[in-house]
């Protein structure tokens, strides 16, 4: 029985991918891909039971202050063991400033390279939204009411200083 569940989600798993990539015609660009297909999830079976796989992430395209932020500022934020703190969890083999690196969560090394603004601005707000287990906590709340981590300037400065992280 296992064996078959298994063939199946390997099939519906390859018929979905074949699906998704006709959803984007050979002469669109990556960009209008992307924005097409932003928030489509795949169904698939495991052994724990459905799951999803996100086929593409969302984002949030607009800064939350209406213009980009600064790189040095946002360098930092990072560093800031009472603001950003992100060098407790994370690693950055850049900054030598900082000898104690936190090993909890991903490197950072060519994160810039690997989401675009909007992702990362999404990550920041929301790291649930794309790893359902993260232990990330929500840098900028605008609307619950809580206080925030950051607030909106330095959460852009943050993700100006990641896209340097190529």
């Amino acid at each position: 029985m296992a064996k078959m569940q298994g063939r199946a989600s390997l099939f519906l798993l390859a018929a979905s991918l074949v699906a998704f990539s006709f959803s984007c015609a050979a002469d669109a660009s990556a960009a209008e891909c992307k924005r097409k297909t932003a928030g489509y999830f795949l169904e698939y079976m495991n052994p724990d039971g459905p799951g999803r796989l996100a086929l593409s992430l969302q984002s949030m395209p607009s800064p939350l202050t209406g213009k980009p932020g600064d790189a040095t500022r946002g360098r930092d934020v990072l560093v800031d063991r009472q603001r950003g703190d992100c060098l407790s969890c994370h690693k950055i083999s850049a900054v030598t400033t900082v000898a104690d690196q936190g090993g909890i969560g991903p490197a950072l090394d060519g994160i810039g390279g690997r989401y675009s603004e909007g992702q990362l601005r999404q990550i920041l707000v929301d790291a649930k939204v794309y790893f359902p287990d993260a232990i990330m906590p929500s840098y900028y709340k605008s609307d619950s009411g809580e206080p925030s981590i950051l607030n909106a300037a330095e959460v852009e400065d943050l993700i100006a200083y990641l896209k340097t992280l190529k």
